[in-house]
Formats: C-alpha cells, sequence, structure tokens
C-alpha cells in the first residue's frame, strides 16, 4: 500500500488529509470525485487508520491485508446500498474490530443510496463507535441528504489528470468575465454556445472551468504559477472578488455536472446550473 505522495493530489488537499490523520481523523468523510482515485484514496485513507506505525507503512501485516483486500476491520461496500444493507453496516458497526483497535467501512456510490437507506444509514454516522470510521465516495453529492452531508467531513478530489484543453479557452473566459462581474445574464450569455458543444466537449469545458478556479484560489493566496496563464487576468479578477469558500463551492458544482453529464443530463440543464446555481453559490449564499 503506497502513501499519500503517490496518489498525485494536490499539495493542499495531501495536507488537509495528512494532517487530520495525525491530529483526530473525522468519523464520517465523503471523498468527492472521479473513480477510481476516489476509490483509491479511500483505501489509503483506511490503511493509515488501520497501520499501527500511524501510515500507511506498506510493509506491516495490516498494510499488506489492505492491500490483498483482506483486511476484517476494512469493510467495502461496491454495490448501491439499499435499506437492508445499511442495516446490516450499523449492526456490523456495533461489533468490535478483530485485528487493531479500529475498524473502517468504505462505501462507493454513496450518491447512488435511495432516501431510506440514507436515512437508515443517518444514526450511525450521528453517533458511531469510537472505534468506527466511514468513507463515503461519491461523484455527485448533491443527490446526498442534507443531514449526511453535515456530519461528514468532505474532501473534493480534482478531475483525472489531463492536459487542458486550450482550445476551449475562448468560450470560456467570456464566462470568467462574467463570473468577475457578478452579472447572471452575462453568465447566461456565455453558455448559451456551450450547449451545441457534443457532451465530451461539454465536460472538457467543465474540467477547463475548474481549471481556472483552481487558478482563482492560488492566485488569491498566492500559491504557485496559473495553469493557465492566458486566462491570469480574468482569474486573478475572479480572485478578487470571490471568497475561497465560494470558489471551492463552485468547483464543486462542476465537478457534479460532469457527473450529470454521465447520465445524460440535458444540455438546457447544464446551462441553468451554470447560470442560476453558479450565480447563487457565488453571489446570495454566505460562505
Amino acid at each position: 500500500m503506497k502513501g499519500f505522495a503517490a496518489l498525485g493530489l494536490p499539495d493542499a488537499l495531501q495536507r488537509d488529509i495528512t494532517g487530520a490523520l495525525a491530529a483526530r481523523f473525522p468519523q464520517s468523510t465523503l471523498l468527492i470525485g472521479p473513480e477510481p482515485r476516489a476509490r483509491l484514496l479511500g483505501r489509503t485513507i483506511a490503511a493509515a487508520l488501520l497501520c499501527p506505525d500511524g501510515g500507511p507503512c506498506g510493509s506491516c501485516i495490516s498494510c499488506r491485508k489492505v492491500e490483498g483486500g483482506v483486511h476484517p476491520d476494512l469493510i467495502e461496500v461496491d454495490e448501491e446500498v439499499r435499506v437492508d444493507d445499511a442495516r446490516r453496516i450499523r449492526s456490523e458497526a456495533s461489533v468490535l474490530p478483530n485485528d487493531g483497535a479500529r475498524k473502517v467501512f468504505l462505501l462507493a456510490h454513496a450518491d447512488r443510496m435511495n432516501i431510506p437507506a440514507q436515512n437508515a444509514l443517518l444514526k450511525v454516522l450521528e453517533e458511531p463507535p469510537r472505534y468506527c470510521f466511514f468513507v463515503l465516495l461519491a461523484q455527485q453529492p448533491d443527490r446526498i441528504l442534507e443531514t449526511i452531508l453535515s456530519r461528514c467531513t468532505r474532501y473534493q478530489l480534482p478531475p483525472d489528470e489531463e492536459a487542458p484543453d486550450e482550445t476551449l479557452l475562448p468560450a470560456l473566459a467570456p464566462y470568467l468575465r462574467a463570473l468577475a462581474e457578478g452579472s447572471e445574464v452575462g453568465l447566461m450569455r456565455a453558455v448559451v454556445g456551450i450547449e451545441k458543444f457534443p457532451r465530451p466537449q461539454q465536460q472538457a469545458w467543465l474540467a477547463l472551468l475548474q481549471t481556472a478556479l483552481r487558478d482563482a484560489v492560488f492566485a488569491a493566496g498566492e500559491l504557485g504559477p496559473p495553469l493557465l496563464p492566458a486566462l491570469s487576468a480574468e482569474t486573478r479578477a475572479i480572485a478578487a472578488r470571490l471568497t475561497a469558500p465560494k470558489l471551492h463551492a463552485l468547483y464543486g458544482l462542476c465537478g457534479t455536472l460532469i457527473g450529470r453529464l454521465d447520465l445524460n443530463a440535458a444540455a438546457s440543464a447544464l446551462s441553468c446550473a451554470l447560470t442560476a446555481d453558479a450565480y447563487t453559490i457565488a453571489f446570495l449564499e454566505r460562505r
């Protein structure tokens, strides 16, 4: 089991996770991002929680068991969790760990749980046994009940790393300028043309927008050079207008929309979200 450095996480995200592990890691965590990257991070977190040396060290018996998929205190649930599954998880959580002092539940596809299943799982997330840790994976967190979200520490993973499609920069720049200006009408005008793009190109445009939002976060904190230098003026203007939490929330909205496009969401719904939802996050919500 390799450590966090091998996962290629952004420095800030790696610091957040390793810092939490060194202090007191939250018992309920939500990893938001693409598979299989989120799953690999979830297993690495589980290995760290179960490693007696505060690892993951990769060499102890516990780490080797996690890597081999045979650790008795790591319960991975790959299928969609239903009400009966949630009840079994609650029951299993009450059983003490086998090998050490902790037990970790890694629940994939948390955003596919129906409402009754989420409500059934809520009780154990509210009051987990002191030795239990829950790591939930999701690509569309807006499908998860707010009662569950409020009990989870959320970590947003970047999209799968690919070179930005800079041919889309002319289509992105007007949107960034409208965001910096706080113009909802400008946002609407900027996304009209996106509706006509093929779905893969729409997803590439959203990934490029995420990169621009990342640049804005970095510009605000003077954390490093931009990944899209051609849009430096726009990302600096956004950084001067919006707080880091708002930028992170917009980044998360993009990830949600990329996932919706995988499910054949209508282009008109994409435009609506990039206009009304983005404007609400940026200028109406308190963050």
